[in-house]
């Protein structure tokens, strides 16, 4: 007998209960409402619309099979186009970070690089940081070889890590999450932070970051963060020189 293929309602559930998301949370999410979302679960709507079921599937955590059964489940093919895929997004994000004469990042939900522009690469190259793809931004911040050059270091790590903590919620159950938080825990300070931060309410457009090189003036950056609309897990950051 072939295995029951379970209903958009019950897969939905069945994620959301997995993951702790409450409903309201999940409709914050995604952009709809908490009623909707029951609707959904209880089997009064059956076809959420293209986009929406993408955030859906970005904000349970799926990848690869399990998004593709997911988006079916929603009522879209599987070859069927959705607005925003990673890949189209990403790529034109490269091009526009590409442009700006400011340094600037590509990251994903994790603070993983995931492009850097030249100017970045010359920035952050020129400071000692470890400025290559793949690298989280948050270990950046850790580092104890940089610390001592962040003016007010402890305030300034506790904000930018509710910024993490809120950017990765929907991430936390994710191997790449995980593995994160491995390699940081041994970092002096990490554990006692993470487990006193609460996630920020609010993601935050601006962020200031003051850097003292040694021997060398204070920089001072302010970070613009974009969010790329229909891929909660692409952002860009520009770091714009002030003064």
């Amino acid at each position: 007998m072939p295995p029951l293929i379970p209903s958009l309602a019950q897969a939905l559930m069945a994620r959301r209960l997995a993951l702790e998301i409450t409903q309201a949370a999940l409709a914050r999410q995604v952009g709809c409402t908490r009623q909707y979302v029951a609707q959904l679960e209880r089997g009064e709507r059956t076809r959420p619309s293209a986009a929406l079921s993408l955030e859906l599937a970005h904000a349970l955590g799926l990848r690869g099979p399990e998004k593709q059964d997911f988006l079916v489940l929603c009522g879209h093919a599987a070859g069927e186009s959705a607005p925003g895929e990673p890949g189209e997004v990403d790529a034109v994000a490269v091009q526009l970070l590409s442009l700006l004469p400011a340094p600037a990042v590509l990251h994903d939900g994790t603070w993983h690089m995931r492009a850097l522009n030249p100017a970045a690469v010359a920035t952050l190259g020129q400071l000692g940081f470890d400025a290559r793809i793949g690298v989280s931004l948050l270990s950046l911040v850790f580092d104890p070889r940089h610390r001592a050059h962040f003016p007010g270091w402890e305030p300034w790590a506790r904000y930018v890590l509710a910024q993490f903590k809120r950017d990765s919620l929907r991430l936390s159950r994710s191997p790449a999450y995980t593995e994160l938080l491995r390699t940081l825990r041994p970092l002096p300070d990490f554990t006692r932070l993470w487990r006193h931060v609460t996630p920020a309410d609010d993601a935050a457009p601006l962020m200031p970051i003051r850097y003292g090189p040694p021997g060398a003036p204070e920089l001072v950056f302010t970070l613009v963060r974009m969010q790329f609309v229909g891929t909660p897990e692409l952002w860009g950051i520009v770091f714009l020189p002030m003064g």
